[in-house]
């Protein structure tokens, strides 16, 4: 029973490499013994920080906010999560599609999401899970497309460690000189490296973190209802290194959301790209090495939404940019 957590990839997935397993295993071993009854209310902190990790490494959110978040805490948003896994799987009789895709908005998704019903970590949930993680390891559906790219998000996500401009450029130069290329030769639109570069420092910090969006899931299913719950979800949630809503992903040329979700960098740092150079407004814009102040303006409007400037996005990706060209002067 349970005897998948004695992979060596399944264990690099549960705890981070300075961290001791010995929380978890101590509430296997009551699984293992018949205790079912494993609750959001019985289980210890490392334990639910391991599910954490799996439910995160298999594409789900764990935040009632609809973050990718490993704190520790078996909230509404993870309780989310195990139950959208039990009923994709056929897990659990009793969750109805109704009760994950509840009526709400984006100002009453989180306050509402106690229409999802408590769930538990049963045996059969946890070795489906764990099936499922060897399998989409094997078929190399993984976060990113490789297993250690997905483990290097997954742990930069857990001790929240972003990259600087430098860092950014280092790992992720190549790609996009490469996404450039492909671009001009696809699309025949020149864009410069600095405006991808920056909208990666800008929206992720180089460190892949989608974001799940209840209401948008919500409406979707109001809107069609037969459709594949999984697809679904994915397209309510923003992905890669740009964070770009799934419901976008012919723009990007993605084969479905969820290919997104698996996409390799190389792909999804072309992706961005994509993004701005298939925008009407935005392409004329990245195409400028020295671009004005009110050019990010308006790549801030049509890139963040129309309260950009509440948060001040035009100013950060000014600075990004500029930090970008001196760094590759």
């Amino acid at each position: 029973m349970l005897n998948q957590v004695e992979n060596p990839q399944i264990q690099q997935i549960l705890t981070l490499p300075a961290d001791s397993d010995a929380g978890w295993r101590g509430d296997l071993e009551r699984l293992r013994r018949g205790d079912v009854n494993l609750s959001r209310k019985t289980i210890g902190e490392n334990s639910i920080r391991a599910i954490q990790r799996l439910l995160i490494f298999l594409g789900y959110s764990t935040a009632s906010t609809g973050a990718f978040s490993i704190d520790g805490d078996f909230g509404r948003g993870t309780n989310r999560a195990v139950a959208q896994f039990q009923f994709e799987h056929g897990l659990n009789p009793a969750l109805k599609r109704q009760h994950l895709c509840y009526p709400c908005t984006w100002q009453t998704a989180r306050s509402a999401i106690k229409a999802v019903p408590d769930v538990l970590l049963d045996v059969p949930t946890l070795e489906k899970m764990l099936d499922k993680t060897l399998e989409a390891i094997a078929n190399n559906q993984v976060n990113c497309g490789s297993f250690d790219a997905a483990l290097f998000h997954l742990n930069s996500l857990h001790q929240n460690r972003l990259l600087n401009c430098r860092q950014i450029l280092d790992r992720y130069g190549a790609m996009t000189q490469a996404a450039m290329t492909r671009i001009s030769k696809d699309h025949k639109v020149n864009i410069r490296p600095e405006w991808i570069l920056t909208i990666i420092r800008q929206e992720t910090g180089g460190v892949v973190r989608p974001r799940f969006e209840q209401h948008l899931l919500s409406a979707a299913n109001a809107k069609m209802p037969q459709m594949d719950f999984a697809e679904l979800r994915y397209r309510s949630m923003s992905f890669g290194l740009g964070q770009i809503l799934g419901s976008n992903y012919r723009i990007v040329g993605a084969a479905s959301a969820q290919a997104m979700f698996t996409s390799p960098l190389e792909e999804q740092v072309l992706f961005v790209g994509r993004f701005l150079a298939r925008h009407r407004a935005m392409a004329p814009v990245v195409a400028k090495s020295n671009p004005s102040s009110a050019d990010f303006h308006v790549v801030g409007r049509h890139y963040n939404g129309p309260a950009y400037a509440k948060h001040h996005y035009h100013e950060s990706i000014e600075r990004w940019f500029k930090e970008f060209r001196n760094l590759m002067k």
